[in-house]
């Protein structure tokens, strides 16, 4: 296995630990005691790279401690680990198996797997049965007999206990004689109604997203729960090493279920009510213009009182309400969160010391060419980028400057 396909399989074992901890790091869990956990979780059996496994009480109990002490980084595996990727299903099989149990409620997950192979949506033997029972499970496809899902009302009891997250379609700006469509990114505490971040963007994607979401964090500190949508914008792998680094628990919701993002879709339709609707967007010409209206909207609706705010008698605006509960929220250094949203990229050094990394090349050391390297670059600054090791940072490393390397004298000319 190749040293990049190596660390891949090391990150996907990681997330998969913390899955099976983070109740416990954030103190959700309803059991009696840990070991009342540990012990429930290791009745389990659970799907890693399309292998049904069972963890032991002490085992799951070694992988929280060692996250106590050494964050993501203890859940790791140190050794080397030959582990077969997962094979994963094309997004074309994942949609066709939400329609298959739209049409057919009742339908066994062993029978849809035979469906994709009858249809031509996957290949029996590139695809296994358990990559299509897992998917069934993680995306909450498990209906019960009436073909219904419980869809309980609930409110989290105290702030940052959890934050939910989605998209909404924006309106088009007419920039340089062009029409372009934007879209409004926004995340809401459960418990306070609190906007805790909300930003228009021309993509809809992981990257804004992320930007959304740090920025949320350093003004509002660490969620216990982030509930996110089942799209590409959230769900990858990168936010999933960034909720284990912060101690998040990471939940999705059920697709074609907007009642599960309830809270922030009733955001939406007010936002939409009784501001957006009513702007002459023929009079903004920018996106930043833009950003600094919905802005002035946010603060107002964070500091105006909210109906469903009221507790003994006393009606509090969402901002009142999270501040009720600043003993509580988890605050984490903002250079702390600055590594944790980093991304992770695993190249080859060429033979000229470059590394290529989402079309920037960096200049790295000789000694590692001919290397495959963990390289950690910030997403929004690209200048600023170091090599890991071990999950610790080694050196920082700088875009190529080829002007500059034409005027450095060589030890031998070649001609």
């Amino acid at each position: 296995m190749e040293q990049n396909e190596r660390d891949k399989a090391k990150n996907d074992i990681a997330l998969f630990r913390y899955g099976l901890i983070s109740s416990l790091v954030n103190d959700t869990y309803e059991d009696k005691s840990k070991e009342a956990y540990f012990k429930r979780m290791a009745s389990g059996t659970y799907n890693l790279n399309d292998k049904e496994i069972k963890v032991g009480a002490n085992t799951i109990k070694n992988w929280y401690n060692n996250y106590k002490k050494l964050g993501y980084a203890g859940l790791i595996p140190k050794t080397r680990t030959d582990l077969n990727q997962s094979r994963k299903l094309t997004a074309e099989a994942q949609q066709k198996i939400i329609d298959y149990k739209k049409t057919f409620p009742h339908i066994s997950g062993t029978l849809i797997y035979q469906k994709l192979i009858e249809d031509g949506y996957i290949n029996e033997f590139n695809v296994s049965k358990a990559t299509v029972l897992k998917y069934i499970r993680d995306n909450y496809l498990l209906f019960g007999d009436d073909g219904k899902i419980d869809r309980r009302a609930f409110e989290m009891e105290f702030a940052n206990q959890m934050w939910d997250a989605d998209t909404s379609h924006g309106p088009y700006l007419t920039i340089d004689d062009k029409k372009i469509k934007t879209y409004l990114i926004a995340l809401i505490d459960d418990a306070s109604r609190l906007i805790t971040n909300a930003k228009f963007y021309f993509e809809d994607n992981a990257i804004n997203f992320q930007k959304t979401f740090k920025e949320a964090l350093k003004k509002y500190g660490i969620p216990k729960r982030i509930f996110l949508d089942n799209g590409k914008t959230y769900k990858n792998e990168q936010l999933g090493i960034i909720c284990a680094n912060c101690g998040m628990e990471l939940i999705y919701t059920r697709p074609y279920s907007p009642q599960s993002k309830a809270k922030i879709e009733r955001w939406f339709h007010t936002m939409k009510d009784t501001w957006m609707n009513g702007i002459n967007w023929a009079d903004i010409k920018s996106l930043d213009e833009l950003n600094d209206m919905l802005n002035e909207f946010v603060n107002e609706y964070n500091n105006k009182t909210h109906s469903s705010l009221c507790k003994d008698g006393v009606t509090m605006s969402p901002k009142e309400r999270w501040f009720k509960d600043q003993e509580k929220i988890k605050k984490i250094d903002n250079s702390q969160i600055e590594e944790y949203f980093l991304h992770t990229a695993y190249p080859t050094i060429r033979a000229d010391s470059i590394a290529h990394i989402k079309k920037i090349e960096y200049e790295v050391p000789t000694k590692y060419i001919g290397k495959k390297i963990t390289v950690k670059y910030d997403f929004e600054d690209r200048t600023k980028a170091w090599i890991y090791d071990n999950e610790k940072k080694v050196e920082a490393i700088h875009i190529v400057d080829k002007i500059a390397n034409s005027k450095i004298k060589r030890k031998e000319t070649m001609y």
